[in-house]
């Protein structure tokens, strides 16, 4: 079973990410070595969680040349050294999200020859937010595949993707690892002190993948921080004030569904904070904050915040105008 993290050929730091899936790393190396895999897959998972970097190892497994068989991927080869850096001929990532002319020029890829070994790969994260058409284009190719090639999708919102398309993919899911591991494979493969490692432990809420992208980017923490922010301002703000940030937001309404999750755990926190317990908290560092609103807000309103949020991240899934869900919630928080 490979779980060295040297042993994962995936690029630079990720390398771990897929320390939290041992058995999802065996299944595909064991259909990769075999021959035995299907022609289309999809990862579905939180946002963070690893599914770029496990479609990424597959990719490299199934086209690693390296002998005997039993030692792919072996991350070494050249096969594996350039689908880690998408320089790999017989390997084509396209960048969501997914349009029809990017569908058509892939059709024509996969209907050659490979060109170096047997196979031609396929990478399409978020799938989910590929138009209409291309979704409708892509089922084609879904549907006759050529022999040769392997599709590896990936998608954060499963239910946002056509049934249609789900139906003819192996679908593989990947959910969050305890937040303890996480801390620990930071403090094994990074070095990090304890207290570092359990901060981003907690706030990954076992995104593994996360965790390791806000440690070699900063802006992640620092946007939480925004979020929390602006959080406690909506809070002290009016009507008019609320309605104004509502539609300063909406702007960034692909930020929004990470935004509100940064809010959701912040209102958990406080949940529990009112019920008398503060082990598990999230947002340990923002404990002061958080006592202050425990004096100020009780468990009714909290588990009402709760639901407004879990309302409006469905009504975003659901494509409802971003400024219009967003004053609803904004509307609907305490004061």
């Amino acid at each position: 079973m490979l779980t060295d993290p040297d042993s994962l050929a995936v690029p630079g730091p990720h390398r771990i990410a897929l320390h939290g899936y041992p058995r999802l790393v065996e299944s595909f190396g064991r259909a990769a070595r075999s021959g035995r895999v299907g022609h289309a897959y999809l990862l579905a998972g939180p946002p963070g969680v690893g599914k770029c970097q496990a479609a990424r190892f597959f990719a490299q497994a199934i086209l690693c040349g390296a002998e005997p068989a039993e030692r792919r991927p072996c991350g070494h080869c050249r096969s594996c050294r350039l689908a880690a850096e998408d320089g790999l001929a017989d390997l084509r990532r396209v960048d969501p999200p997914l349009k029809v002319e990017a569908v058509r020029a892939l059709q024509s890829e996969l209907a050659l020859a490979p060109v170096e070994g047997g196979r031609r790969v396929a990478l399409l994260p978020e799938i989910e937010l590929a138009s209409p058409s291309a979704a409708n284009s892509l089922l084609k190719t879904l549907e006759e595949p050529p022999a040769q090639a392997i599709l590896l999708l990936t998608s954060a919102q499963l239910s946002a993707v056509l049934p249609t398309i789900r139906s003819r993919c192996q679908v593989l899911q990947m959910s969050p690892i305890p937040t303890e591991r996480v801390a620990q494979l930071l403090i094994e493969a990074h070095g990090l002190a304890p207290d570092r490692a359990e901060l981003l432990g907690r706030l990954s809420g076992g995104r593994l993948g996360w965790a390791l992208a806000a440690l070699q980017d900063p802006s992640l923490l620092e946007a939480r921080q925004l979020w929390l922010d602006g959080l406690g301002a909506l809070l002290a703000e009016g009507r008019v004030a609320r309605f104004e940030r509502a539609e300063a937001l909406a702007r960034e309404a692909a930020e929004l569904p990470v935004g509100l999750a940064i809010w959701m755990g912040w209102w958990r926190d406080l949940l529990l904070l009112l019920h008398g317990v503060e082990a598990p908290l999230i947002n340990r560092d923002r404990l002061d904050g958080l006592r202050r609103a425990a004096g100020r807000y009780g468990v009714p309103e909290a588990m009402a915040v709760l639901r407004s949020i879990e309302e409006a991240l469905r009504r975003l899934e659901a494509n409802t105008n971003p400024r219009l869900t967003l004053e609803v919630l904004f509307l609907e928080l305490p004061s």
